[in-house]
């Protein structure tokens, strides 16, 4: 057993640790929840913007858009969102595995990377980034998810990719707090099929026209399925990092109380060896009165 002074420096130590450990699972709370009203106005945004394009798809037969063409070069593009710290459970591991897995198949595919975890994790495989992005896992922002998205589609409209694939952790739905892919360009005619459109009493006149209607409305939707991948990671990041705060506070407690048990124990050991000692020694004075008086 460790003595007094060593179970009560390793107690503080804990206690400290508790302290920080706290924090932080406040911390990842409160932008957890900080971050979920962005998750649900962008979730009502998207199916509105996701029927009115169907709607317009299905009114007009003469719509046309790159975005729309399949190209056979096979060229692809992938877009991986991870987290610029660690702390986080095994938010960070599930997801690049899973990332790694996909891009292995795939090799010479452009590569562009949100989060330091991510650009460490693939350059130790051996593939370098293309580009690499570490404010946006931790700004999930309208703003930044505009300028990637025009990153993407610049690559696209110049021909220097054909296909285009996010990977990020789903914080919502079915496959909740699980990574996922998502294809995003080109546009795939099946990614309607779960929206519905309205039934108006009247018809629809878009203005100056469907097509051009149309064509405003895809940057917004390549922006808004952009920025539901930032948010959800952002959420899920923060939801790991808060369930393994939470993990290491409750071990934390564990640990202090048995501590505490073992320095009641040595104190309980000490004062009993000390009044072992003192009997002892009064034992020894008595017998050596003893023997005095007896001389």
């Amino acid at each position: 057993m460790h003595n007094i002074s060593e179970i009560r420096h390793h107690i503080n130590a804990v206690a400290e640790t508790r302290k920080i450990t706290g924090a932080m699972q406040m911390v990842a709370s409160s932008r957890m929840k900080k971050v979920m009203p962005h998750i649900e106005y962008n979730q009502k945004y998207s199916v509105r913007l996701q029927s009115t394009m169907k709607e317009i798809l299905q009114s007009s037969q003469e719509i046309l858009h790159p975005y729309l063409q399949n190209r056979s070069g096979g060229r692809r593009t992938y877009v991986v969102v991870a987290g610029d710290k660690g702390m986080a459970g095994a938010y960070n591991t599930n997801l690049l595995h899973f990332a790694y897995a996909e891009i292995s198949a795939h090799p010479g595919s452009y590569l562009i990377t949100l989060g330091l975890k991510t650009h460490q994790f693939f350059r130790r495989k051996g593939i370098v980034p293309d580009l690499e992005i570490e404010s946006y896992a931790q700004d999930p922002s309208l703003a930044n998810a505009r300028a990637l998205s025009y990153h993407m589609m610049a690559l696209f409209d110049e021909q220097q990719t054909d296909e285009i694939y996010i990977i990020y952790t789903m914080f919502s739905g079915p496959v909740k707090n699980t990574p996922v892919i998502q294809h995003l360009l080109p546009l795939l005619l099946t990614d309607y099929d779960q929206f519905q459109t309205s039934a108006p009493e009247r018809d629809i006149l878009y203005l100056p026209s469907p097509q051009e209607a149309f064509d405003f409305l895809v940057p917004q939707y390549i922006v808004s399925r952009i920025f539901a991948a930032l948010v959800q990671a952002y959420a899920s990041e923060h939801f790991a990092r808060m369930n393994a705060m939470q993990s290491a506070n409750r071990n934390a407690d564990e640990l202090l109380k048995r501590l505490k048990m073992q320095y009641n124990m040595a104190r309980q050991a000490a004062i009993t060896q000390e009044i072992s000692e003192i009997s002892g020694a009064v034992e020894a004075l008595r017998n050596g009165d003893a023997a005095y008086a007896a001389e």
